[in-house]
């Protein structure tokens, strides 16, 4: 009996693009992209305002503080794009970073979720800001719904783009940590990222809390430093802050120090030109982006539930008296 004939190397199945992670966060992304669309066009067609709050007092330095902090963000936003979009051109390929910058952004329409069905977190009124498009997610229903706002030039558009610079904050120390004890494993790895998860989260909290922003309206006391006070810091934001970050993280460093593909985007290479490669990593990101945004807000829903009351001394800029 003759041996079977060898199966030349070129008749072996090739590997599909639909069979990778990266086609199915593109997937995923695609799914985020179009309901956000439809979301905010329903919201549009309905009519965008900004709603007007009185009753309320604010110091001029409070004031002055939160215009420049608006200021500020615009331009770290602008900073940002300008350095993602110069390393990605650099490398001709959608960078990791930059990918998921980009889900960050289009997962803002996601914001509502946190007044989803109690005011978790409370904005400060003198902002600019529009009239939430809340109502037009399903489900949405928090208590006085007309009274709840989204400020597009802090803590909704332009906060949610920025928050690559939470990722940054956490993985560069964690690269040096790796680098520094290269024979560690996963694990290793892992835990000592996830400790800087939560100081750094911790860090940038206070931070922002101290702008007078925003504040934490059903933090639960038990795990909260500064308990019953408007700036308080819940540590199960910071907890679920690393859940969010943690994995970008991750895939970060092991790119830099393995030169590992971002899980996100393996396969994405199967794509048949250059450009739809490109396409492909950046739908991927928004696909991690939104699905990470919605988990971090789901986590604070859940702890929101168990939260409150609402600490006393909330200035009265982020609790309006009366609406008009």
């Amino acid at each position: 009996m003759s041996a079977a004939p060898a199966v030349p190397a070129s008749a072996a199945p090739a590997r599909r693009l639909v069979t990778t992670p990266a086609f199915w966060w593109a997937l995923t992304g695609v799914v985020f992209t179009a309901a956000g669309a439809w979301v905010l066009t329903r919201w549009a067609v309905a009519g965008v305002h900004s709603p007007v709050h009185g009753g309320d007092s604010i110091s001029e330095t409070r004031h002055g503080v939160i215009v420049a902090v608006q200021f500020l963000l615009v331009l770290a936003l602008i900073g940002c794009a300008a350095h993602l979009t110069r390393s990605s051109l650099g490398r001709g390929q959608v960078t990791l970073s930059a990918g998921i910058a980009l889900g960050f952004l289009v997962s803002s329409w996601q914001s509502p979720l946190l007044a989803y069905r109690d005011v978790t977190v409370v904005v400060n009124r003198h902002l600019v800001h529009v009239n939430s498009w809340g109502p037009y997610i399903p489900g949405w229903s928090p208590p006085h719904p007309e009274q709840q706002i989204e400020a597009p030039l802090a803590v909704t558009g332009v906060g949610f783009g920025l928050l690559i610079l939470w990722v940054w904050a956490q993985a560069v120390p964690g690269l040096k940590i790796v680098e520094r004890f290269p024979h560690w494993g996963p694990l290793r790895i892992w835990a000592t990222v996830i400790g800087l998860g939560v100081v750094t989260d911790a860090l940038i909290e206070a931070a922002w809390l101290n702008t007078g922003v925003y504040s934490y309206a059903r933090a639960w006391r038990p795990l909260t430093l500064f308990a019953g006070h408007w700036y308080d810091i819940p540590l199960t934001a910071a907890v679920t802050a690393t859940v969010f970050t943690t994995p970008f993280v991750v895939m970060w460093i092991l790119e830099r120090t393995r030169g590992t593909v971002p899980w996100i985007y393996r396969g994405a290479e199967l794509a048949s030109t250059p450009t739809r490669q490109n396409i492909v990593r950046a739908l991927a990101g928004i696909g991690a982006g939104n699905l990470a945004t919605l988990v971090y807000l789901a986590l604070s829903i859940l702890w929101g539930i168990h939260g409150g009351p609402a600490p006393t001394d909330t200035p009265s800029y982020m609790w309006p008296t009366e609406t008009r």
